[in-house]
């Protein structure tokens, strides 16, 4: 919160620079003032001491009111000058209006994770407004404040990037900000004179195109506004290096919420449906950081030619009015597979459809057991945690190859899945005296063999698998064919298999058309997510000398190998979906020959772990109470507190936890529901209202929900019973005329109303006394009455009048030898807290 601190002070003595833009500046809302943009960070490097007194006054650790914004601003810019010349001002542009005290409002937008631990202690008397993420957001903001006028500082924290910001289903970007001029001057209206406009949101303020959004923005709304120029939150900072105007705000979230905060503010906005390039969703995926989001600025078909690959923690978002409707398409064009999902990463896919994707795996050589590799889902290969909500694997296709024919030399090999929608099918096996032939259009190459007519595997098509090789005419093994899946008017075929003769002939290749799951990977399908339409043909069997090749399985929407969880309606509206697996490999009489396994139209769970009713745990924790056994409490004294919680919750640690005039120790719990510790009351304390907090971000559950809103425990008061004491030392005991010395008074705590009023100094005089600590601490000069000679002198405090929130107590004041004539031994008695004391 300090450098943000920091980038706002620089902005303020900053502020009469010259324009980027050098537009005039009127005075209004109504018309709108120019845009002075200026980067404001590097500023605070010529005076770190300005700045540090600034945040700790203006911040000490959340939120200055606004009195207090507008006085730290007032020092910032005079210390600045102090110390700086300022570049004179463009005579083209005018001064910003001078701001209007008012309130704050901060809003929040609703893809904005653990908003909740992030608005722990924010500033006193700023609204929260969270924007419904199903309308548009400038237009709520607009509504708000045409209903709450006085508000002098909007802050918004949001998703966003270089040139645009996302507010409920409505993006707002520099190529279309014009389109939304006159609800944004609406805004600038409903607001005060002078006022500001913060915004907490990733690289906003970016280049070219963030400097052309802010200044846009400043100008139609009339405002003065910052942003950022990088990353927000987690893995960046909170400074807003780019302001127009003067600043007056500062933000009303706390240093510790920010500092704490994990997530950030960036969402990567896709603009054109190319496979690659700026823009793009692939240009998308390699510049998102762990946490972000991925959206499109509009509904679009992304045209992929390769296959896309998440290997960070992300969320890709289609569903852009968040009306559970998928409003993108992931279009695989009938030549690649989909998306891929990394092993140890989580994303969600929201409101995609994932269609036309094809996995088609290549024909083994001939050999001894020499498989065909698998083809591992058309539409989704995932390794790591990923959650479909709101998606459509539809009209996706895999094939596998034919298994190579068992013959050790000369070669045979299978033959290549089959391709569909005019694209080309896969390879067939290759190493023969006759090479394999290429694929084709819709159809997979032959295997290679050492006879031109027969032998080798056939490659699988769009009309049905390939043919096993022929080798009765030589006295081989015939491989065996490709199996062939057909759902809505499209048919794909695996790839035959080779012949055999001498060696065991291998397995064809097995095939999913929707979504493979492998060993290490975690699915979960909820919302309106669909699976349908899908198909996987396996290749057939390599043939064989004692043992045929198996043919491979045909799945059509899942083959799972890690954990599927489904909810049940998900697991009921797959329809469509076909499996077709190839044939077996046949063997040399009195051998065994290869078999067809089941092919599986839904979901085919091979080894791994299915809920096909699952009911996915979307209900945060709450915090039921919290409460001090003991409510009364002297300094030092101690109570058992007990923490209560919805449902089992991690991550609770005395860090996270608020408490007043206190400290926590030996948290402990047996079943993280309950949750015990000890309060300890501090000392030299009095005060009659206390209540911990502690803010629910700070704990999840075992579904990873994390907690909403704030849990409060019941007052407590802290008495303080310890009398202090209080020390007088004079410097120099023994003052000729016209010597002084120093006298200091140490008392054992801070007090208030201390004056030389309370104070008789035999024969001598002191100096007002002052205190320079705040009040624990104060000095006098005393200076001996002239011409006389006395050896014991007393100094006495008479506390009557004195006021501090403590007891003072009986405590004989220290002796001052010369000159005096009779001591004084005057006590006060002691008083209850912040009481008058009386002599």
């Amino acid at each position: 919160m300090t450098r943000n601190v920091r980038s706002l002070v620089s902005n303020m003595w900053w502020n009469k620079q010259k324009s980027r833009t050098a537009k005039r500046a009127p005075s209004s809302a109504t018309s709108p003032v120019s845009p002075m943009i200026m980067s404001l960070e590097p500023r605070m490097l010529f005076d770190g001491a300005v700045a540090a007194t600034v945040a700790e006054a203006a911040q000490p650790d959340s939120q200055p009111t606004p009195d207090a914004s507008a006085k730290s601003a007032e020092q910032a810019n005079s210390a600045s000058n102090d110390h700086h010349a300022q570049a004179p001002a463009s005579s083209d542009v005018a001064a910003t209006p001078a701001a209007v005290p008012g309130t704050t409002v901060v809003f929040v937008d609703s893809r904005v994770k653990d908003s909740a631990s992030l608005l722990a202690g924010v500033a006193p008397g700023a609204q929260v407004v969270e924007l419904d993420a199903t309308k548009d957001g400038l237009q709520q903001i607009a509504d708000y404040l045409g209903s709450h006028q006085g508000v002098s500082s909007v802050q918004i924290i949001a998703h966003g990037n270089s040139g645009d910001l996302w507010l409920g289903n409505s993006y707002v970007s520099a190529d279309n900000i014009a389109q939304r001029s006159a609800l944004l001057a609406e805004i600038g209206n409903d607001m005060n004179v002078g006022g500001d406009i913060l915004i907490y949101a990733c690289n906003t303020a970016e280049g070219d195109t963030g400097l052309s959004f802010v200044d846009s923005l400043a100008t139609l709304t009339g405002r003065d506004v910052a942003a950022s120029t990088n990353r927000t939150g987690a893995g960046g900072d909170w400074d807003l290096e780019i302001a127009t105007g003067s600043i007056e705000s500062v933000s009303a979230l706390s240093r510790q919420s920010m500092d704490a905060y994990q997530w950030g503010l960036a969402t990567f906005t896709v603009t054109s449906t190319s496979n690659t390039g700026a823009g793009s969703l692939r240009d998308a995926l390699t510049n998102a950081q762990n946490g972000d989001i991925v959206t499109f600025s509009t509904g679009m078909t992304v045209a992929l030619q390769s296959q896309l690959v998440v290997s960070k923690n992300i969320t890709i978002d289609g569903d852009l009015n968040n009306d559970g409707v998928a409003d993108v398409t992931l279009d695989g064009q009938n030549r690649t597979s989909v998306i891929r999902v990394n092993s140890g990463v989580t994303a969600t896919l929201d409101g995609v459809i994932i269609t036309r994707g094809v996995a088609s795996t290549a024909g083994a050589s001939s050999g001894a057991t020499i498989a065909a590799s698998d083809a591992l889902g058309g539409g989704i290969n995932n390794a790591g945690n990923l959650t479909l909500r709101n998606v459509t694997v539809t009209a996706n296709s895999a094939a596998g190859g034919g298994g190579g024919g068992g013959v050790n030399s000369p070669n045979v090999g299978g033959g290549g899945g089959g391709g569909i929608g005019g694209q080309n099918g896969a390879a067939g096996g290759s190493a023969g005296t006759y090479t394999s032939t290429a694929p084709s259009a819709n159809t997979g190459g032959n295997g290679a063999s050492f006879s031109t007519a027969y032998l080798a595997g056939q490659g699988g098509n769009s009309s049905g698998g390939g043919a096993g090789g022929n080798g009765t005419p030589v006295g081989y093994t015939n491989g065996g064919a490709g199996g062939t899946a057909t759902s809505g008017g499209r048919t794909i075929g695996g790839g035959g298999g080779g012949s055999g003769f001498d060696a065991n002939g291998g397995r064809g290749g097995s095939a999913v058309g929707g979504i493979y799951n492998a060993s290490t990977g975690t699915l979960a399908i909820i919302g309106t997510s669909t699976i349908s339409n899908n198909i996987g043909a396996g290749g057939g069997g390599g043939g064989g000398g004692t043992i045929g090749g198996n043919g491979g399985r045909g799945i059509g929407a899942i083959w799972n190998k890690g954990t599927v969880n489904i909810t049940s309606s998900n697991n009921s509206a797959m329809t469509g979906n076909v499996g077709g697996s190839g044939s077996g490999g046949q063997a040399t009489s009195g051998g065994t020959n290869g078999s067809s396994p089941t092919a599986v139209t839904n979901i085919f769970n091979d080894g791994g772990t299915l809920n096909a009713t699952y009911a996915s745990d979307t209900t945060a924790p709450t915090g039921i109470s919290i409460v001090i056994a003991n409510s009364s409490l002297s300094s030092g004294g101690t109570s058992a507190v007990t923490f209560t919680f919805s449902e089992p919750v991690f991550g609770l640690e005395i860090s996270e936890i608020t408490v007043p005039n206190g400290t926590l120790s030996n948290l402990v719990t047996t079943n993280n529901i309950t949750w015990t510790a000890t309060l300890t009351a501090s000392s030299n304390t009095s005060a009659n209202s206390n209540a911990i907090s502690l803010p629910l971000s700070a704990v999840q559950d075992s579904a990873g929900n994390i907690g909403t809103g704030t849990v409060t425990s019941n007052n407590y008061a802290v008495s303080d019973t310890v009398p202090p004491t209080v020390t007088v030392v004079v410097a120099d005991t023994a003052l000729a005329a016209g010597e002084t010395s120093l006298v200091t008074f140490t008392f054992s705590e801070a007090v208030t109303g201390f004056d030389n009023a309370d104070l008789t100094v035999a024969n001598g005089t002191l100096t007002a006394v002052s205190s320079s600590d705040g009040g624990k601490t104060w000095t006098a000069t005393l200076t001996p009455t002239a011409n006389l000679t006395s050896t014991t002198n007393q100094i006495s405090l008479n506390r009557a009048g004195v006021q501090a929130c403590r007891i003072f107590p009986e405590t004989p004041v220290q002796a001052l030898p010369r000159p005096t004539t009779t001591p004084s031994t005057r006590r006060a008695r002691p008083q209850p807290s912040c009481w008058p004391t009386t002599p």
